[in-house]
Order: structure tokens, then C-alpha cells, then sequence
């Protein structure tokens, strides 16, 4: 009789095992979306389609740069989901003719997106569509991209991003790419 508890015993465990497994296995990509949220999956798409950009671009963006939190405020003082500086925020609004822009306003979901949206359609141009070069301008300025290749201490290709000499850049690079391959794999397939 011990033995055959034993032996159910087992068996039930197995079978939850498989149970657990099988769940996982049918809603993995449901697990993948709590992971790699689409927030404001409206607004990215109006601007991604406005500024020719690949939505999950500003998806991944977002994601690295505030997880999505409208109110987030970085330590260096970037506001908002894309995480725009103040000053990059009076710039962008002057390029695109908004005359009322306050930096409170940054803190709005609509406002922020097009003007991360914007500014990354600006970068695009500059860096003639590499996105590497594209992501990396994003975290750690145009000027300081250059910079780098100009003086030859990072080749600006993606396989080489651990020459990047700002370790934030660098992993911010490393870190967006990741993630902009993973929004593409779990929403594309839709």
C-alpha cells in the first residue's frame, strides 16, 4: 500500500508538472506581453506613422527609458515616458512650431511620444537610418556620437557597441536593441 502512495504520489506530480508546463507553453506570449507592455498603443502608432518610424522602436524606447510611467523624472531631470530633457523639449517644440509648450507638458503621453517620436525621425536623418547610431545619439547626444567615431573610439557599428565610451550609453544601446527585437517578435506575429 506505501509503495502505491509513493507511486501516485509521483505520478500527481508529473502530471502537474505537464499541466504547468502546457500553460506556460499556450500563453507564453501572453506572459510575454505582461513583460513587454504596448501602453498608449494608439498614440505610438499615430507618430510612428507620422515620423516614418518603426512603432516598436518607440515602444522599446519607452519601455528602457520610464517603463512606461508618464510621471517618471530621471535624476538628470528628463521628463516623462521617452524621457525628454527640458531643453531638448523647448528645442523640439520651437522645430515644430508649438508656441504654448511648458515643460509641465512633458509629463502628457501625447505631447512626449510625438516629441520622442519626433526627435527620433531627426536622428534617423542624421544618421542616415542606422539605428544603432540612431539609439545611442538618443541616450547620449548627436554631438557625442560623432565625437566617438570622429576620434575613432567606437566604430559605430552595433557588434562593436562595448567600445561606446559612456557606460550608460553603452548599455542603454545593448539594453534598447534587446528589447526592440522582443517587442517585434511578440507584436509583430499578430
Amino acid at each position: 500500500m506505501f509503495i502505491k502512495f509513493k507511486t501516485i504520489k509521483k505520478l500527481m506530480i508529473v502530471v502537474i508538472c505537464l499541466i504547468i508546463i502546457s500553460l506556460v507553453i499556450v500563453n507564453y506570449n501572453q506572459i510575454l506581453k505582461i513583460i513587454y507592455p504596448l501602453h498608449y498603443k494608439e498614440i505610438i502608432f499615430r507618430y510612428a506613422e507620422k515620423y516614418d518610424l518603426d512603432p516598436y522602436l518607440i515602444a522599446s524606447i519607452i519601455r528602457v527609458e520610464s517603463k512606461f510611467d508618464k510621471e517618471a523624472t530621471s535624476q538628470r531631470g528628463a521628463i516623462g515616458l521617452m524621457q525628454i530633457m527640458p531643453a531638448t523639449g523647448k528645442w523640439i517644440a520651437k522645430e515644430i512650431d508649438i508656441d504654448d509648450f511648458t515643460t509641465e507638458k512633458l509629463y502628457k503621453p501625447e505631447l512626449n511620444i510625438k516629441f520622442g517620436s519626433w526627435y527620433l525621425a531627426h536622428l534617423k536623418r542624421i544618421f542616415d537610418d542606422d539605428l544603432t547610431l540612431v539609439i545611442a545619439a538618443y541616450n547620449g547626444g548627436q554631438g557625442n556620437v560623432n565625437r566617438w567615431i570622429e576620434l575613432k573610439k567606437w566604430t559605430g557599428k552595433h557588434k562593436d557597441s562595448e567600445q561606446i565610451p559612456f557606460p550608460e550609453t553603452r548599455d542603454y544601446v545593448q539594453k534598447t536593441v534587446k528589447t526592440y527585437r522582443r517587442y517585434q517578435k511578440i507584436y509583430q506575429s499578430q
